[in-house]
């Protein structure tokens, strides 16, 4: 019944040509031309335009899963988009929120980080290998003979940022983080699990992996993580060290030697699989969707 009331009303605005004319349907959802009419060229030819059309298509339809799975972009993120825009157009943050289209910049940014992160929750259920071949073959059209080292490091950390001061008047902040850091020291130090008390402890992100950290190349870490990781031995752990973001302490668990050339190679197969994936991930919402494209319209 929903979907007839909205060809009633489409059909109501035909005669109409102008640039909000609604020129789709994808669910309960209304695209209009105004979605498309910026990147439309007098020389575009119909296929270009159902190609746009196509486009909004897909993102009317990852943004309503987005509703339904609740993925929702935390404000902190939102905001450090904001401070980024503003920038770009040398603008301050006030200055931009006084802009009369801040409310359209926040709703765009909002979609997109949502997006973004709906593309990472799907993509968790890819389950994406290389061959050996596929490695091979890619290397031998991407030839390269000079073999350029890069050192990586993979850590673990537990970082603080604030702590209870009730109890402990006589001690500041920093004081009280840095002596609670020594303590959870020396429970690793005598046995307790590092992954455990991360779990436990750590309000830095990586807390969910134990505070372990992917590979990272060294030579790109903060001088300050640089630092306090010189001279560590292989899961050995660093004093408390206070950054912008607060204190932590870190575990040095592994070092390694990559070769630039085939970890590029490798970056590149696997992002080609997980757009692959992602695609067809998009495609099946595609299958399942009521869609209607009124291409007499452009």
């Amino acid at each position: 019944m929903k979907k007839l009331l909205l060809l009633i009303f489409i059909w109501s605005l035909n005669s109409l040509a102008s640039p909000n004319s609604i020129i789709a349907i994808v669910n309960d959802d209304l695209i209009t031309f105004d979605k498309i009419s910026s990147e439309i060229k007098t020389s575009s030819t119909k296929e270009q335009k159902l190609a746009l059309i196509n486009r909004q298509i897909d993102l009317a339809l990852q943004l309503q899963k987005v509703k339904e799975v609740g993925v929702i972009p935390k404000n902190n993120a939102i905001n450090i988009a904001l401070k980024k825009v503003a920038s770009q157009n040398n603008l301050t943050l006030t200055q931009l929120k006084n802009l009369p289209q801040f409310g359209e910049i926040v709703e765009n940014i909002t979609n997109q980080l949502s997006l973004r992160g709906l593309k990472q929750v799907v993509l968790k259920k890819a389950n994406v290998k290389l061959t050996q071949v596929e490695i091979s073959d890619a290397l031998k059209k991407n030839s390269n003979d000079s073999k350029k080292l890069k050192q990586q490091i993979k850590i673990a950390q537990i970082a603080i940022s604030s702590i209870d001061q009730t109890n402990s008047l006589l001690q500041s902040k920093d004081e009280l983080i840095k002596q609670f850091l020594l303590d959870l020291s020396d429970k690793i130090n005598n046995g307790t699990s590092f992954s455990s008390l991360a779990k436990l402890y750590s309000q830095d992100p990586s807390y969910k992996n134990g505070g372990e950290s992917g590979w990272l190349d060294k030579d790109r870490l903060p001088p300050i993580f640089k630092q306090n990781l010189q001279g560590l031995k292989k899961n050995e752990l660093s004093k408390p060290f206070k950054t912008a973001q607060g204190w932590r302490i870190i575990k040095n668990i592994n070092k390694r030697n990559v070769d630039t050339h085939l970890a590029s190679i490798k970056a590149q197969l696997i992002q080609k699989k997980k757009n692959t994936f992602f695609n067809s991930w998009v495609k099946g919402l595609r299958e399942k969707a009521y869609i209607e494209i009124f291409d007499h319209k452009f």
